[in-house]
């Protein structure tokens, strides 16, 4: 049985794919920061340390690094202590990686948003690069330093670049994130839906199962490991207001009641990524892997409320 290293094994995608991979007959060794509350047989580790990396892969097939600082506002407030939490640990894994008899497979978990707020849609791998803010900085930094990697022989990495994972699943400890779910859990509650402004801006919303079969198929092949980026989404742009529409309508046939959508100013402090209108392209990951995404965007919000009135129905949280 294959052991696959997850860390930010407790977060949204983390516990999703760890019970993707049990269920595929790996063996998940879940890894979590110092300071979360350690159950279930997670590892606790500060991935800073070489070291501790050194152990954690000394008998892996493959690690999934999915732990990191996603906050937008504390990057910008406190870069060093961003790069210290995002950066370092890949300085640290690849320390360990020069140390080991064989190159593992290192899946690094970054974002679409490394391209910034003008590129032309939809966006693929060959789109320019050009990050506006110190999280997209730094996860471009760490896709640097896997790829200089790989290209020594060092690690055999590659990069997922994800676009606005949503679903029913754990909830994300970081409140500036997951916009559709947290609308998804007011229109469940009968809140009413606010949007900013006209509601124009077009984003790729990507389901959570279909973010988890990526990375599983990054795990299985044998032809994503020479340092490259992949873009992960679905192909299928919507504007803000016609998703949250979506959201309204699958809240009133699930609860029978329909949320009010407010459109309400853009708040000062909306970071320049926010205004970003964008598209994904995956043919590329989709060819290497054999990937293909399953959810349009009404069928993944139609299962968010199955799924969140059956654990309702049976007293169970996500």
């Amino acid at each position: 049985m294959s052991t696959i290293v997850i860390t930010g094994a407790r977060g949204y995608i983390g516990s999703a794919l760890a019970q993707r991979l049990s269920a595929e007959g790996y063996r998940p060794r879940l890894v979590s920061r110092p300071s979360d509350t350690i159950k279930d047989g997670h590892v606790q580790a500060d991935l800073r340390d070489a070291g501790v990396w050194s152990n954690l892969i000394a008998d892996a097939t493959a690690v999934v690094h999915l732990s990191s600082r996603t906050d937008l506002r504390s990057a910008e407030v406190d870069p060093a202590v961003d790069e210290d939490i995002n950066i370092e640990p890949v300085r640290a894994l690849i320390r360990a990686a020069e140390k080991a008899k064989t190159p593992v497979k290192f899946i690094f978990a970054s974002t679409v948003t490394i391209v910034g707020t003008q590129n032309e849609n939809p966006v693929d791998e060959r789109t320019p690069d050009r990050p506006c803010s110190v999280y997209d900085r730094h996860k471009l930094g760490c896709e640097t330093l896997l790829r200089e990697a790989s290209a020594r022989g060092v690690l055999r990495a590659c990069t997922l670049r994800l676009s606005n994972v949503y679903g029913y699943g754990r909830s994300s400890v970081n409140t500036n994130r997951g916009i559709l779910n947290a609308m998804m859990k007011r229109a469940a509650d009968g809140e009413p839906l606010p949007v900013y402004g006209d509601g124009a801006y077009i984003r790729d919303f990507t389901h959570l199962d279909d973010v988890v079969a990526a990375f599983c198929a990054a795990v299985a092949s044998g032809t994503v490991g020479d340092g490259r980026h992949f873009v992960i989404a679905t192909g299928h742009g919507h504007s803000l207001k016609e998703a949250f529409g979506m959201v309204a309508d699958e809240a009133a046939a699930c609860t029978g009641r329909r949320p009010e959508i407010r459109h309400i100013p853009e708040p000062p402090d909306l970071q320049p990524i926010e205004r970003r209108n964008f598209v994904g392209d995956s043919r590329l990951f989709q060819t290497a892997t054999g990937w293909r995404p399953k959810f349009d965007l009404k069928a993944g919000i139609r299962d968010f409320f199955t799924r969140a009135a059956a654990a309702e129905r049976h007293g169970a949280a996500p």
